[in-house]
């Protein structure tokens, strides 16, 4: 059997600014070929690949409550986990819960991860943190609104200021692809049939959140989503090991990790039928 699974997440192919952001500690790409590789060999295998998570905020959601999960969800361990919150789809007026955001966010200690308190760590390698800035430039440069963040901080490691931008379209760059970093997108809709098509409008499809009082629109929106995992008025980011982990689409591939689903891959069914004998 054959298990792989990146650390971070998706990036692609390092090219030019019309290409996915660079790769961070592994990739759709990779995963693919651990796949095939495997498949050719007659070797099952795992891949958890790429996220770009969204936390849909409905209209009657409490802003402040949100606001305040959802940053720690987009900004602890600086962004780096494949659950982290990517984008932020505001149902109505974005308004109230943008600011209560990037209050938030600007409210999180950033320092050394062995210091009670901190939040958001430094980025992995200095690579990382240009790739954060890089990319918070360029959407600056499409046409988004920095809020807050967008430059490294401190005098020493690998730091980067964490960044939340809004103002762009859900086909921008910085909506598509994922940076793996303490950087995240505010997203505007209409309604719910458009949260659920901006949600679902990317590659990737491992975790989602829904933000709302009312638990009967939680389930509706819930079964609209294309993703593995769906958590109500909770973080995106985080692990339940009791329950199936893994997502759809170009974020994992073969059988569920985690809870009593885990056993499908290290198992096989096998049929016996007997007949009884005659007389």
């Amino acid at each position: 059997m054959l298990f792989w699974q990146p650390t971070g997440c998706d990036g692609g192919e390092t090219g030019g600014a019309s290409e996915p952001f660079p790769p961070a500690t592994g990739s759709v790409s990779v995963g693919h070929q651990v796949a095939v590789a495997a498949t050719g060999r007659g070797i099952p295998s795992q891949a958890e690949m790429g996220g770009l998570n969204a936390s849909i905020v409905l209209s009657d959601a409490d802003p402040q409550r949100a606001a305040g999960v959802i940053a720690g969800a987009a900004m602890g361990y600086a962004g780096q986990k494949c659950t982290a919150t990517s984008r932020a789809i505001v149902v109505g007026d974005p308004g109230p819960f943008t600011e209560a955001l990037v209050a938030a966010v600007q409210g999180l200690a950033v320092g050394d991860p062995a210091e009670e308190g901190t939040v958001v760590g430094p980025v992995i390698t200095d690579h990382a943190r240009r790739r954060v800035v890089e990319a918070a430039e360029e959407a600056v440069a499409s046409g988004g609104r920095l809020l807050t963040g967008g430059k490294a901080a401190g005098s020493s490691g690998w730091f980067v200021a964490p960044t939340l931008v809004d103002g762009l379209s859900p086909q921008a760059r910085l909506a598509q692809e994922e940076v793996f970093g303490p950087i995240a997108v505010v997203l505007a809709v209409a309604d719910e049939d458009e949260a659920v098509r901006v949600a679902n409008g990317v590659r990737y499809g491992l975790v989602g959140s829904v933000f709302t009082r009312d638990l009967d629109r939680a389930l509706r929106l819930a079964q609209r989503l294309d993703t593995g995992m769906i958590r109500v008025n909770a973080p995106s980011s985080g692990v339940d090991f009791v329950a199936p982990f893994g997502g759809e689409k170009d974020s994992s591939y073969g059988p569920r990790e985690q809870g009593k689903a885990a056993r499908d891959f290290y198992a096989s069914t096998r049929t016996i039928t007997i007949n009884p004998l005659e007389g």
